[in-house]
C-alpha cells in the first residue's frame, strides 16, 4: 500500500498550467509528435539548436556532462514543460542533454513557428515568467549542491521526480532508475547512496527493485529533506 505518495489532486504543471488550454492545445497541434523510450537522449549537450519540445508525457532529466563522461542532473522535467528552450532565446548550441527516464512523447516545434504562436496568443511574457522560473531553480540548485548532505539531496531529487510526473501518470511514485543512476545524476558515488536508500527501505520509506526505486511515504523523505542539511557544507552519506 502506498502511503502519502503523492497529493490528492495533480493538476497541469510546467508552462502548460501558466497558459490557456486552448494555448497549449495549439502548440501541440501544430508540432511533430515523436515517443522516446527510457533512457534514450531527445537533445543533446552542444547541439545545434533551432526547435523546442513540448512534453506530453514521461519524466526526463536535463544533464550536464563533462568530456570524461561524469554527468550531474540539473533538472527533471515532465508534462507540461517547454524543452530546449534556450537556444531558441540566444541561438546558442544545447547546453546540456536531456535524456528520458521512462517513455514518453513529445511534440517537435521549429523554433519560429514557436515564436509565431506566442506572439499569436499574447503569451511571450508567460514564456518570460517559465524560463525565470527555471533559473531560480537552477540556483536553489546551486545551493543545495554545496550544502546539502547525499541524504538531503536524493529525497530532494525522488520528490522533484514525483512532482513532475503530470496529473496521468499512473505511478508517479515508482521512479524508473537504478542506484547507479540516482547516484550518478546527483553528483555521487554509489557508496554515498546506497547506505541512505537501505535506511530508507528498513524504516518503510521506499521500496527497492531492479531498476526501481518505489516511494512509499514522500511525506517523510520531504521532511527529511527539510531538517537534513549539513552544517560543514560537505555531500556526505547520512
Amino acid at each position: 500500500m502506498v502511503v502519502s505518495a503523492v497529493n490528492d489532486f495533480r493538476g497541469p504543471r510546467g508552462f502548460r498550467s501558466l497558459i490557456p488550454s486552448d494555448a497549449w492545445a495549439a502548440l501541440v497541434q501544430q508540432g511533430v509528435r515523436s515517443t522516446h523510450h527510457a533512457r534514450e537522449r531527445v537533445l543533446h549537450q552542444g547541439q545545434a539548436g533551432g526547435w523546442v519540445l513540448l512534453c506530453l508525457s514521461g519524466r526526463l532529466k536535463v544533464v550536464y556532462s563533462e568530456p570524461d563522461g561524469r554527468e550531474l542532473a540539473l533538472a527533471v522535467r515532465g508534462p507540461g514543460d517547454v524543452i530546449g528552450e534556450f537556444s531558441g532565446r540566444d541561438g546558442g548550441p544545447r547546453s546540456a542533454t536531456v535524456q528520458a527516464i521512462e517513455p514518453g512523447i513529445t511534440y517537435k516545434l521549429p523554433d519560429e513557428r514557436f515564436g509565431e504562436l506566442l506572439q499569436r496568443f499574447g503569451l511571450e511574457s508567460k514564456l518570460d515568467a517559465y524560463i525565470l522560473g527555471k533559473v531560480r531553480e537552477s540556483s536553489a540548485h546551486s545551493w543545495q549542491l554545496a550544502h546539502r548532505t547525499a541524504s538531503a539531496r536524493l529525497a530532494d531529487f525522488l520528490a522533484a521526480l514525483i512532482d513532475v510526473a503530470g496529473p496521468d501518470h499512473p505511478c508517479p511514485a515508482t521512479i524508473a532508475m537504478s542506484q547507479e543512476e540516482l547516484a550518478s545524476g546527483l553528483g555521487l558515488a554509489r557508496s554515498a547512496v546506497t547506505p541512505v536508500l537501505a535506511e530508507w527501505k528498513a524504516a518503510g520509506l521506499v521500496r527497492i527493485s531492479r531498476g526501481k526505486l518505489h516511494v512509499i511515504d514522500i511525506t517523510s523523505l520531504r521532511a527529511f529533506s527539510e531538517v537534513d542539511v549539513s552544517s560543514s557544507g560537505q555531500n556526505t552519506a547520512r
